[in-house]
């Protein structure tokens, strides 16, 4: 706790003395000020991991200062003291984001646990943060869209990559998805995950389509996830493949990608339903994190290799004629 630092606010100066030197030696560093004013400007320039302010104080009271401070950093924890506690001002303060509300004279140990508490659960709120921003940039990278639907095909969540792909402008929520909803009944059902093609008349694309059943107790109308990802040019190197090949190399060509592309499209999705159950921030999320980076840019490969596609290569695939050697065919390779 040595490294984390406390914005100390009290107008009197012995208490603040008092209180300063006490942090100190449990092991923080403390920035003392006796004034909130002045204490607010100073929080607008340097970075603090928590505030301790008294509550009553001239010129800005506790409460005050700390709707303040929230609107500048919403996850900052504010301790609020006082030596007058009243009921209506513990209330007040809890509901505008107070992490907590102490009486003077403070125990010392009772403020030391207190701390380190709130100091722990901002550090796991940057850690969530960073997950996330982190997961937004690997599925951004795919362009892929992300929804949740009911077992009707409801959307009742999307992200805007989504409402890119389906060709809307504006929230998608509350609109039906276009494809059949008999698959989303079987993932609902049966719990397994299903990955088809789905052709958009109007718009001429195609999409590659993976649902999973989406674990929500507290709403158990939101039990699908749909991960979303226009293939349109892949269909278009299968074109130029049944050019080159007639009949027989469509087929194999259609094996070919369904193969290359179910294996990381469903490691992507068993990766992310695994996220759910996991602590943010931990070695086992972390690991998770850095397999789907790879899925990602295997994914990325393989569209890579589908575009270089200049031959025919043909390879033996059990249960099949034989499907296309998508690595062979490519110029690349």
């Amino acid at each position: 706790m040595s490294s984390k630092k406390i914005l100390l606010v009290d107008d009197d100066e012995d208490i603040l003395t008092v209180l300063k030197m006490r942090l100190e030696i449990m092991g923080f560093q403390v920035t003392a000020c006796n004034n909130p004013i002045e204490a607010l400007e100073l929080f607008k320039k340097e970075r603090f991991n928590l505030v301790l302010t008294d509550q009553r104080m001239e010129g800005l009271e506790g409460i005050e200062l700390l709707s303040k401070l929230k609107q500048i950093d919403p996850f900052l924890p504010v301790i609020i003291m006082t030596a007058f506690g009243k009921v209506d001002d513990a209330v007040i303060s809890m509901k505008r984001g107070a992490f907590s509300y102490l009486e003077k004279p403070v125990n010392p140990e009772e403020l030391e646990e207190i701390i380190k508490k709130a100091v722990e659960i901002r550090e796991l709120e940057e850690r969530i943060t960073l997950e996330r921003e982190l997961w937004g940039k690997v599925i951004s990278q795919i362009g892929a869209g992300l929804l949740i639907c009911d077992t009707d095909g409801k959307i009742v969540w999307a992200n805007n990559a989504a409402s890119s792909l389906l060709g809307s402008d504006t929230d998608v929520i509350g609109a039906k998805l276009p494809f059949d909803t008999e698959v989303l009944e079987k993932v609902a059902l049966n719990g397994t995950s299903h990955t088809f093609e789905y052709f958009e008349p109007e718009s001429k694309k195609w999409f590659l389509v993976s649902a999973t059943k989406r674990i929500d107790e507290s709403n158990p109308q939101h039990q699908i996830a749909i991960l979303l990802l226009e293939i349109s040019k892949l269909k278009e190197a299968q074109t130029a493949i049944i050019e080159r090949e007639r009949l027989a190399g469509v087929l194999e060509m259609a094996g070919a990608v369904a193969h290359e592309f179910s294996q990381p499209m469903q490691a992507i999705l068993l990766s992310s339903e695994l996220l759910k159950t996991l602590e943010p921030g931990t070695e086992t999320s972390i690991t998770v994190l850095n397999r789907l980076e790879k899925q990602v840019e295997a994914l990325g490969d393989l569209v890579h290799r589908l575009s270089d596609i200049t031959k025919y290569a043909h390879k033996k695939y059990p249960g099949t004629s034989g499907i296309v050697d998508i690595k062979k065919a490519a110029a690349s390779s």
